[in-house]
């Protein structure tokens, strides 16, 4: 027999696998909205939905009342248009890249976080340029100190006002910016900087429907920064900050739970078929644990291909379901344990696994 024949195929070994929990995801949203009230949630669904699966998501996320989805990027919010997420939900897209197609992202009825006075121009020409008109909708992004793109406050008021002049071509849909959310001070000198870009803008005849500033932690815990929209992304997930802040504390679900079936079992360790080529940090190795019917198995390498975990006892056989991580309901770890075992964040974690895993969206019980 050949090494070829003997080595089965890495599609035979395929039960790596996600579940999503779309019920706890809806709860979630359901939580995050009664916590900043008034302020609207738009619900981020970058990087394919955090790793959970774009449309999916979304899907979940507009039949849960959620209107505003925040994609980062054009090609994702025009995947949403395209798979029948209509104009009476805001697709919001703020990474703009030089090569993007503006005229089908205005088309389309995009709201852009625009950070500079070239995409803006870029924006507005995109607009005059469609066979049938269309104003852009558009979000201007101020620097408060973060420094992550946005205008500068030297230039912001030069900004404002050629985005009121180009009227015809343009809406000032937004004022909005990032925080480092690193620190209390940090954030406040932010939103005192935000506060006044705001009033520049309406002194200059601007009339923004909505200021956001706020993330996940900001919105959750600090009521100054919701103003008229929060974007949520990793809570909405169950993905906590980390700092020792459980999901659970904040009164959230984590949605996805990892699971790989034992492949072989041999010499004390068992073998699962997901490895660093999944998705799965090599620093995971002698610092997590996996669960087979509610009892940890320390996770002792990480290879390419597949995960070894310790079975002194020999109790592990071929075909058992082991649970990597998940909300901690059948003894297995959850993200966060995952996260803090590795120095990270959780959201780090999700979005690096690989789109090659199936997905599976379990009817709720």
């Amino acid at each position: 027999m050949t090494d070829e024949q003997s080595t089965p195929p890495r599609s035979s070994l395929e039960p790596a696998r996600i579940s999503v929990d779309l019920d706890a995801y809806a709860r979630n949203l359901d939580v995050i909205r009664t916590r900043v009230a008034p302020a609207e949630v738009m619900a981020v669904v970058k990087s394919d939905g955090y790793g959970h699966g774009l449309l999916p998501i979304a899907r979940a996320a507009t039949a849960a009342g959620i209107t505003a989805l925040g994609a980062l990027d054009i090609d994702t919010a025009l995947r949403l248009r395209d798979a029948g997420i209509g104009d009476e939900v805001l697709v919001f897209a703020w990474l703009i890249a030089p090569d993007d197609d503006l005229e089908a992202a205005v088309a389309a009825g995009i709201d852009l976080g625009v950070s500079s006075l070239d995409e803006l121009n870029r924006v507005a020409a995109a607009a005059s340029a469609l066979p049938v008109a269309r104003r852009a909708r558009v979000h201007l992004k101020i620097d408060t100190g973060l420094h992550r793109n946005g205008v500068s406050p030297e230039l912001w008021p030069t900004v404002v006002e050629r985005a009121v002049w180009l009227g015809d071509t343009i809406d000032l849909i937004g004022i909005w910016t990032h925080i480092a959310e690193a620190s209390d001070d940090e954030d406040t000198d932010a939103i005192t900087r935000f506060h006044s870009a705001v009033a520049v803008a309406q002194a200059v005849g601007a009339e923004p429907q909505l200021r956001h500033l706020a993330a996940s932690a900001a919105s959750y815990f600090r009521a100054d920064s919701r103003f008229d929209l929060v974007r949520v992304g990793a809570f909405g997930y169950g993905i906590s900050p980390g700092g020792g802040i459980t999901p659970g504390e904040l009164g959230l679900t984590p949605v996805m739970t990892l699971c790989a079936t034992v492949d072989t079992v041999e010499d004390g360790l068992a073998r699962l078929p997901i490895g660093s080529g999944d998705g799965i940090s090599s620093s995971a190795a002698g610092r997590v644990s996996v669960a087979v019917d509610g009892r940890r198995y320390a996770v002792t390498e990480v290879r390419l291909d597949h995960i070894d975990l310790a079975d002194p006892t020999g109790e592990l056989r071929p075909g058992d379901e082991a649970v990597l991580f998940g909300p901690g309901t059948r003894g297995e770890a959850t993200l966060q344990e995952w996260a803090d075992a590795m120095d990270t964040i959780g959201e780090e974690i999700v979005t690096r696994l690989s789109l090659d895993i199936p997905r599976i969206y379990p009817e709720p019980r």
